[in-house]
């Protein structure tokens, strides 16, 4: 049998990545639902920081940012949110197993930071909605507060999502309903 240090070891592994796979898209809340909005803290940081929020790692990913800015709402709706929070979010591209994943990195009073990692190769759209749906992920955690650790994240995606079952992922329905909303507006709007 465990001891506490092995729960508690389990615990923090199960918490050390929320990865995102969805092979199936269950319904999520109406398409035109208001995403929430957060006031970002009135920080000395923050005043001085010209970077925005998003931070793309790589060039792959820059690319996929500027094509889902251009092409979908939701997706500029979702930054205009992360834009107002605490978070900085890392974005990169990579050869993963899953298509997408959300890591908590580190948090200080002023600010949080995640990485969000999108798998390639793959076809743009599918990328950019991959991406979509784990910055949705980041909103999740922005509003969410208490957020500050792997224990708080496993406790929020306890509470809101699904684990799956490896136990060492978890899921949203308002995450996959944003995965095809951002597929269709992107797919809408292949030219631009």
């Amino acid at each position: 049998m465990a001891g506490p240090s092995a729960s508690r070891a389990k615990a923090k592994s199960l918490a050390v990545l929320i990865v995102v796979a969805a092979a199936s898209f269950a319904p999520g809340p109406a398409a035109g639902q208001a995403l929430p909005q957060f006031t970002r803290p009135d920080s000395e940081a923050n005043r001085a920081s010209s970077q925005g929020r998003l931070r793309p790692a790589d060039s792959t990913a820059a690319g996929l940012l500027r094509g889902a800015m251009a092409r979908s709402a939701t997706f500029r709706a979702i930054v205009e949110t992360i834009e107002g929070s605490d978070l900085i979010v890392y974005i990169e591209t990579r050869p993963n197993r899953l298509p997408g994943q959300l890591q908590l990195l580190a948090a200080t009073p002023d600010c949080r930071h995640v990485r969000v990692s999108v798998r390639t190769p793959g076809l743009d759209t599918e990328l950019i909605a991959w991406m979509g749906h784990e910055l949705w992920h980041a909103v999740e955690v922005a509003g969410a507060p208490e957020v500050r650790d792997q224990a708080t994240l496993l406790r929020l995606y306890q509470r809101i999502g699904v684990a799956g079952a490896s136990g060492t992922t978890a899921e949203t329905a308002k995450a996959q309903e944003v995965w095809m909303r951002v597929l269709r507006e992107v797919r809408a709007n292949r030219a631009r």
